[in-house]
């Protein structure tokens, strides 16, 4: 394979997975979608933020004299991998993320409710992740790509939301300082856990590591979903405030209405108005704190947005199909959680990762150095096409229950069998091409965004769908 080819293969490993990350947050604020242009200055904030940190961490080990303790396997004494780990390179990192997201972000007037920290503090996390992922990806090889996809990689975004998590809550909190300081200390507490499980090397360090992303996952996804409430009861409460200015009454509001006006610069989070339900006087602050979660579960669902076709298009290509499992997950999640079907998306989707990717490298690796790939080409065509044919088939029940809703409202949609017999066809061959051939990368690319021109389709409808569905909740309205 060619050396440039070669390159575009790291390149896409290496952005791949934080450029997909990024898109999932974007697309997770359901109510208000923030300025797409302060949201890409949070991703280059977060790559901008590698820069001072490691220019701590080497100088850590400098003025220590501690520069073996990540090439040795029997560096001693013991205790220097913690410290290196929570104090040169935990805490450098985190505390470069937390001040480019205070200093840049968080006063922003387009910061107008809490959720807006898991965004904005997200996509700080996927630009530091992918940035250091070139770092690493490039000179060690498509191995470590495929390691840190699963590790390093989601951990500098959910502990990036986390830390969002927390400004969003000091932002419209009057303990924000206290608010601040916590998440700060989680997200490093996470973090060095993390590095020193990572520089130990030890045989017991993969199971630390595993444990640590997958707890700031949950935690990650768990602050998420409680601010997604928040934001829902944002948009939907029809509770009533008037606004104060110089101590005489102005106009009435809604929470909605409210956020509206601070993203305009209309109003301010010390501002106060008077709660027409009670008579008391508040700030914007106490009104936006996480007291109002309360009413969510008298709100309406509302159904959610579309992705529009031509974004989808892109963010297939440009992860070279690895959104699929994104696009899998967000279907079942639109469905179950606006239609109330008895599904589990998450359980849903991680079996089919499991089954569908994580064997694929195993296997990969096993028919490589066992020479069966060589000798008996029939043994690799035969796995290939039955990892293809797994997700197919997954494809094909998700698209059935799509299909079921759809076919209620629109007229013409698409045709399952069609659209999973395409995807089988592309991803298989996407699968079978052989390395060894000029142009390898250009033509799976050219495969993989075929394969996403026609789960396109699908999407279309879906957009469409959406689309009279909100429009049916608002005219109930």
């Amino acid at each position: 394979m060619s050396g440039g080819m070669e390159t575009i293969r790291l390149l896409y490993l290496a952005l791949g997975p934080g450029i997909a990350l990024a898109v999932y947050i974007y697309y997770s604020d359901k109510w208000e979608p923030e300025p797409k242009a302060l949201v890409i200055k949070s991703f280059l904030l977060g790559g901008l933020a590698c820069f001072p940190s490691y220019y701590f961490e080497d100088t850590f080990l400098e003025v220590l004299g501690w520069e073996g303790i990540t090439s040795s396997r029997d560096y001693s004494p013991w205790w220097h991998i913690p410290v290196y780990a929570f104090f040169g390179v935990a805490l450098a990192e985190e505390l470069c993320k937390f001040l480019f997201l205070k200093a840049f972000i968080c006063d922003n007037r387009e910061f107008s409710e809490p959720f807006d920290g898991i965004v904005y503090g997200g996509m700080v996390g996927c630009g530091f992740a992918t940035v250091e992922n070139l770092f690493y990806v490039l000179p060690l090889g498509p191995e470590v790509g495929i390691v840190r996809m699963f590790t390093a990689v989601p951990s500098h975004v959910f502990e990036g939301m986390i830390l969002g998590y927390f400004m969003g809550q000091a932002k419209f909190s009057l303990a924000s300082e206290k608010d601040l300081m916590k998440g700060l200390g989680l997200v490093i507490v996470l973090h060095g856990i993390y590095d020193t499980a990572a520089f130990s090397n030890g045989e017991w360090s993969f199971l630390f590591i595993f444990a640590i992303v997958f707890l700031g996952l949950y935690l990650g996804l768990r602050a998420k979903k409680e601010l997604a409430k928040h934001s829902a009861v944002i948009e939907f409460s029809t509770q009533e405030y008037t606004l104060l200015r110089k101590g005489r009454k102005k106009r009435v509001l809604v929470l909605r209405e409210i956020r509206e006006q601070l993203a305009d610069g209309k109003l301010k989070p010390e501002d106060s108005l008077v709660v027409h339900k009670t008579g008391k006087t508040k700030t914007v602050k106490e009104i936006f704190s996480s007291g109002i979660v309360s009413q969510y579960a008298g709100l309406i669902k509302c159904p959610p947005r579309g992705l529009p076709v031509k974004y989808f298009l892109l963010l297939y290509g440009l992860t070279f199909g690895f959104y699929f499992y994104f696009w899998f997950l967000k279907n079942y999640r639109n469905f179950r959680d606006y239609k109330r079907i008895n599904i589990n998306p998450e359980i849903k989707t991680l079996v089919l990762f499991s089954t569908a990717i994580i064997p694929y490298f195993l296997y990969g690796v096993v028919l490589g150095e066992s020479g069966l790939s060589q000798t008996y080409p029939y043994v690799k065509i035969s796995f290939d096409l039955v990892i293809a044919g797994i997700q197919a088939l997954f494809l094909f029940f998700q698209l059935r229950i799509l299909k079921r809703f759809l076919k209620r409202r629109l007229k013409g949609t698409f045709s399952v069998v069609g659209v999973v017999l395409g995807f089988f066809i592309l991803n298989g061959l996407g699968k079978l091409w052989f390395p060894d051939l000029a142009y390898y990368w250009l033509a799976v690319l050219i495969l993989v965004v075929c394969e996403g021109i026609v789960l396109a389709f699908v999407q279309k409808d879906l957009n469409a769908y959406w689309k009279l569905e909100r429009r049916k909740k608002a005219d109930m309205w």
